[in-house]
């Protein structure tokens, strides 16, 4: 079974059908500080299923592993991010 990890968290997901789960990153100005976003949504109505916060990546990295760990892994790298709403 593959997971992401503290090493392609940042190039990968997790995918199951039009489903998507992985770990972003939120950076505070005023603290100067990371915090990671666990989550889940559905691509194709871009709607967010699952969404939690965490001041550290390995607990983020934990839950997605542990709630969706059984999904593909699939790279940016390889597939790209050609449904991203940025880039439209």
């Amino acid at each position: 079974m593959q997971k992401l990890t503290e090493t392609n968290y940042d190039s990968s997901v997790l995918v199951f059908r039009d489903r998507q789960a992985g770990v972003s990153e939120i950076y505070d100005p005023e603290s100067g500080t990371f915090s990671y976003n666990a989550y889940c949504l559905e691509k194709k109505l871009m709607k967010e299923l699952f969404t939690c916060e965490y001041d550290f990546l390995t607990d983020a990295l934990e839950v997605i592993n542990e709630e969706f760990g059984s999904w593909d892994l699939e790279s940016f790298d390889k597939k790209g991010c050609g449904s991203c709403v940025a880039k439209k």
